[in-house]
């Protein structure tokens, strides 16, 4: 098993996994933040030393989009190898419509010091080459993106 060094900035709390079969490492607010419609960055407490050869991935908990209005405007942060200060998450908190009031209104979330926002999974980087070439192979679907395939 590999082991990945953490260091804990004060107010920090320790990722965990909620479960014996969980991917991803529950990561928590170092303190207390109110998320407006502007992006803003939320310290996890920790630093890490990642290996050589691998990255971290930080992306809202499941129940994040269903359950409160944070919307994480980059979909997925990437930890490289290489860097070492605090890990963080970035939301905002969409708008929304109050039927009631036929009104758009911006919406407001806050989280406090040693709530559960985001999870980590640690991967392996694949080695690649990039290699330009002048034409692609061929196929079926071709150039068609965004919605080409249907439904």
């Amino acid at each position: 098993m590999m082991e990945i060094k953490i260091k804990l900035l004060t107010g920090g709390k320790m990722p965990t996994k909620g479960t014996i079969g969980a991917a991803g490492y529950d990561c928590y607010a170092r303190e207390d933040i109110t998320v407006g419609t502007e992006p803003v960055l939320i310290g996890l407490g920790f630093a890490i030393e990642i290996p050589p050869g691998y990255h971290a991935k930080i992306f809202p908990r499941s129940s994040t989009g269903l359950k409160t209005l944070l919307r994480q405007p980059n979909s997925c942060g990437i930890i490289d190898s290489d860097y070492r200060g605090e890990v963080k998450v970035m939301y905002e908190a969409k708008m929304y419509v109050d039927e009631k009031e036929i009104v758009v209104k911006k919406g407001y979330h806050s989280i406090k010091a040693g709530e559960r926002i985001a999870q980590m999974l640690i991967e392996r980087n694949e080695d690649t080459t990039l290699v330009p070439v002048a034409e692609l192979s061929e196929t079926k679907r071709g150039t068609g993106g965004f919605g080409s395939t249907g439904r």
